[in-house]
């Protein structure tokens, strides 16, 4: 097994920018292709694309090098947290963080008693008991990063993000936006929500990211300062190239003679 961290703690610690994708395909060729093109992170989504727990594990199996594997929970249930981290993922997307009392709730899930409600049970994460007294030493430092997607998240986000164990926050611009009765974070008052949670964060040293489906939702998360770069999924790159490539062909065989 590589570093299960991988390179995120360390960037994140020297407030420099990540650039991650997100994995929704269900074969663990996706993540291998995306960390062999050198991605600093992969965030494994359970809860909006079709993965199952022991496809999760295949697919974890093939990250390589220094790209930390981090996984999205289907919601903020120490259930599921405990299943994932026992895979070895390095940290955990939580959505729909909306209170401190669910931050709370959320860094809990990570931490083993008596710090947290975690089950002990590690097996993979602990090189299937080969490395459990080392797992337990450094499972204190699993990535808790807190979805921020509502108009009370960005009411409450001084209260979230001061809850000890936090480590970054991450915006959902489409749940943000639909939020607030619009249809992009590029409407006057989701910018100005989501500029209000920077603003905060900056006061309390707390990293943030956003989701950049394009090169101008990407400019605006670099000049906010946020560090969790998501630059898309592998679907949407699939079809992006593949839409591309198709074009070319099609405008090179209507040109021939």
């Amino acid at each position: 097994m590589t570093n299960m961290f991988g390179k995120l703690p360390k960037l994140l610690a020297e407030n420099k920018a990540s650039l991650g994708a997100w994995v929704t395909i269900g074969n663990p060729e996706v993540p291998e292709m995306l960390s062999l093109l050198g991605f600093d992170w992969l965030l494994f989504d359970v809860e909006h694309a079709p993965l199952d727990f022991q496809v999760l594990e295949y697919m974890l199996m093939g990250v390589r090098g220094e790209t930390t594997p981090l996984v999205r929970v289907p919601f903020n249930d120490p259930v599921y947290v405990k299943r994932v981290l026992d895979l070895g993922f390095a940290g955990v997307l939580f959505p729909l963080i909306s209170r401190a009392e669910d931050a709370k709730l959320a860094v809990a899930s990570t931490r083993y008693p008596p710090k947290g409600v975690r089950g002990v049970g590690p097996r993979r994460a602990a090189g299937y008991g080969l490395k459990t007294a080392e797992y337990f030493d450094r499972a204190g430092s699993v990535l808790v990063i807190v979805q921020i997607e509502s108009q009370e998240a960005v009411k409450n986000i001084e209260g979230i993000l001061s809850v000890d164990g936090v480590d970054a926050f991450f915006i959902g611009p489409n749940d943000l936006s639909f939020s607030y009765g619009c249809r992009s974070w590029k409407e006057e008052v989701v910018r100005k929500a989501i500029e209000r949670v920077v603003d905060v964060s900056r006061s309390l040293g707390v990293p943030g990211g956003m989701y950049c489906a394009d090169d101008e939702s990407l400019e605006f998360a670099l000049r906010m300062g946020l560090k969790l770069i998501a630059l898309g999924s592998d679907y949407r790159f699939l079809v992006a190239g593949a839409g591309s490539r198709l074009e070319k062909a099609r405008s090179l065989v209507g040109s021939s003679p």
